[in-house]
C-alpha cells in the first residue's frame, strides 16, 4: 500500500486562501482550474488535499469565518456609550472590514443568502455553520449592551435579546448601505442625518409608536 504523502501547510493553506476569493466572486461554480492556478499547485493537488468541491467549498467557508474572527474587534460594538454611538460605530467599522476582506466577506454574503446554486447539503452544512458563528457573534455583543440598560423587570430577557437583535440588525443594514453611498463621510459630524435618523428608530423601540393618551 502507498504511503500517503505528508500535508503542506503552506500549500494547503494557498489553496484555501485562493477557494475564498474564487469562491467570494463566482459562488459554488468557482472553477478548480481557476483556484488551482491561483493556488500555484495543480488540480490533482486541490482534490489531494480536499478531496472534491464540496468539501473544499466547506473548507473555504469555516476559513473566511475564521479569518474574520482573527480580526474583529467585538469592542467597537460592546463598549460604546449609547446605541447610537454603537450602530455607527460598528457599521462604520464593519464596512472598513469589508473593503479589507472583500473575498471573505463576498463568500460569507453567498451563504447568508444560500446560494441556490450550492448543493443542498452541502447549503445546508455551510448556513449552519454561518448561522451557529452569527448567533454566537450578536449573542455577546447584544448580551452585554442590554446589561447596561435599565430593561422593565416585567419583560422576559431572552425576548428582548431576541427583539434587540433583530431591530439593531434592520438598522444597521440601513446605515451601512447609506455610508456605501457616500464614502464621504469619514467622521461622525458628517453623519447628523443619519444619526438623527437613527435616534428616531431607537426611540420608537423604546417608547413605541402609539401615541399617549
Amino acid at each position: 500500500m502507498a504511503k500517503r504523502m505528508p500535508r503542506d501547510p503552506e500549500k494547503e493553506r494557498s489553496i484555501l486562501d485562493a477557494a475564498v476569493k474564487q469562491f467570494g466572486a463566482d459562488g459554488f461554480n468557482a472553477s478548480t482550474d481557476k483556484i488551482a492556478e491561483l493556488a500555484g499547485v495543480s488540480k490533482g493537488s486541490v482534490f489531494r488535499y480536499f478531496e472534491n468541491k464540496k468539501k473544499l467549498y466547506v473548507a473555504a467557508v469555516n476559513k473566511a469565518m475564521a479569518t474574520l474572527l482573527d480580526v474583529v474587534d467585538l469592542s467597537v460594538w460592546t463598549d460604546s456609550d449609547d446605541l447610537v454611538t454603537m450602530i455607527i460605530r460598528a457599521t462604520r467599522y464593519k464596512t472598513e472590514l469589508s473593503h479589507q476582506y472583500p473575498s471573505e466577506f463576498a463568500l460569507l454574503t453567498r451563504v447568508y443568502a444560500q446560494d441556490n446554486l450550492i448543493p443542498q447539503k452541502v447549503r445546508q452544512q455551510v448556513f449552519k455553520i454561518f448561522t451557529d458563528w452569527q448567533t454566537e457573534v450578536e449573542d455577546t455583543v447584544v448580551t452585554r449592551m442590554i446589561d447596561k440598560m435599565p430593561i422593565r423587570k416585567d419583560l422576559n430577557r431572552d425576548h428582548v435579546k431576541k427583539y434587540m437583535t433583530m431591530v439593531l440588525g434592520t438598522i444597521s443594514a440601513e446605515v451601512q448601505q447609506r455610508l456605501e453611498e457616500h464614502p464621504e463621510m469619514k467622521k461622525i459630524e458628517d453623519m447628523d442625518e443619519i444619526i438623527a435618523d437613527v435616534k428616531e428608530y431607537l426611540e420608537m423601540a423604546e417608547f413605541g409608536i402609539v401615541a399617549s393618551d
